[in-house]
């Protein structure tokens, strides 16, 4: 009885549920912005605070492989170099090999953004819905 009365008291009286969906449909706005800005390095932070926000509520045997799933991403990133963004200042010839490691890392970053997706959904915050009751419409 006592222990119960204990779990009431650690529990706070007021759901951050919504506050959190809000904070992460920001962090999705950003993530569109920058993304389709050509601005990477924010893209990559933007992604990297999403993961922040959905990490919480993976179940605890299941976090070390989606962090090690999740961390397979920078290391990919890492790996073609160091991400810079788009210098806007005046016009400049076309440099093929800076063009090539931004597509690559436009498709590293697109494809870390879909694991997140697919992340959020699993975990019941995302788009996709599944209802397990067989009885409704």
């Amino acid at each position: 009885m006592e222990d119960e009365e204990v779990e009431q008291n650690r529990k706070s009286k007021y759901n951050s549920g919504v506050a959190k969906e809000i904070r992460r449909n920001k962090l999705w706005e950003e993530t569109n912005t920058h993304s389709r800005s050509g601005n990477f390095i924010k893209w990559n932070e933007d992604l990297d605070t999403v993961w922040s926000e959905l990490c919480a509520d993976i179940k605890p045997e299941e976090f070390n492989g989606k962090k090690t799933d999740f961390e397979k991403f920078d290391t990919e990133i890492m790996e073609i170099g160091r991400i810079e963004d788009t210098n806007k200042q005046g016009f400049k010839e076309i440099d093929k090999e800076f063009y090539a490691k931004r597509d690559k890392h436009y498709k590293k970053l697109r494809d870390k953004e879909i694991f997140l997706r697919r992340l959020e959904n699993s975990l019941g915050k995302g788009t996709a819905y599944e209802d397990d009751d067989e009885d409704s419409f």
